[in-house]
């Protein structure tokens, strides 16, 4: 049994291993540009300029943007197997984003 930060933490690693993760401010926002519907995830301290402007910006209707309950910058960089990750992305309508998507909305402990 994981609980929900664990198993959002696998599931952003396997993301990764999967090479449909988008890592980084300029990535996300490059993304987000070229028209690409994204769920955005920042860490626990990640509310950054960059949140406020996707939360207020041009980008607002084609994202969902979630700051990860009690996940940190660095717990999210172990993760990914990254270094000082703040906001990673996945495509909307990827199982990984829906697995998210579920994990956010259950809370609590998740069977595995």
């Amino acid at each position: 049994m994981k609980n929900r930060k664990e198993a959002l933490l696998s599931v952003l690693g396997m993301a990764r291993r999967a090479n449909v993760l988008q890592i980084g401010q300029d990535i996300v926002k490059s993304s987000l540009a070229r028209g690409e519907t994204l769920m955005v995830f920042f860490a626990a301290e990640g509310e950054s300029s960059f949140y406020r402007s996707l939360q207020n910006g041009r980008f607002a209707e084609k994202s969902t943007i979630t700051v990860l309950p009690d996940i940190s910058g660095s717990e999210l960089s172990a993760a990914i197997g990254s270094g000082n990750v703040k906001v990673v992305a996945l495509p909307l309508r990827s199982g990984f984003a829906r697995s998210i998507s579920q994990l956010l909305a259950e809370g609590g402990d998740v069977n595995e």
